[in-house]
């Protein structure tokens, strides 16, 4: 099983009340990151997105750049606050052999040191970052990261 792990764009934090929003760079480094892997992103089964608003933006900016179709899920389980053990109860009774989960930090981050079993590696998922994991399992240290892409520094 491949899982894509997606942070949202950059939502730059104001001092207004209310959710967060992509700024115009998030989204340019969301298209960038994703037509560098158009190819292999066109396989998606299933995408597992956040409902807050920066991760539904995302899903927005993915669904325009990849022209993507597929099943869209919007789950609590993609949260910053839940859990990997969430995130996992959740994974388990899926199907799809081909996975984005598209979220937030710290959890994106907790998930893809979980999965590789390399303590500090989350730290590499800055926003708009994407990364493809080999997954036997959905267990600690049972997947190899086949790539990890971030934005260029702009």
């Amino acid at each position: 099983m491949l899982i894509y792990l997606l942070r949202h764009g950059d939502a730059p934090y104001s001092g207004m009340a209310g959710e967060r929003s992509l700024s115009a760079g998030g989204k340019k480094d969301l298209e960038s990151v994703l037509s560098q892997h158009w190819t292999e992103l066109s396989g998606l089964a299933l995408v597992l997105c956040s409902p807050v608003l920066r991760a539904r933006q995302t899903m927005t900016v993915l669904a325009e750049t990849l022209n993507y179709q597929g099943s869209l899920l919007f789950d609590d389980v993609l949260r910053p606050e839940s859990s990997v053990a969430a995130v996992e109860s959740r994974l388990g009774s899926m199907l799809e052999e081909t996975v984005l989960l598209l979220g937030h930090q710290p959890l994106i981050g907790k998930i893809l040191e979980y999965l590789t079993d390399q303590t500090g590696l989350g730290w590499s998922m800055t926003t708009s970052s994407l990364a493809c994991l080999d997954v036997t399992a959905f267990s600690r240290g049972c997947a190899e990261l086949k790539w990890l892409t971030t934005p260029e520094p702009g």
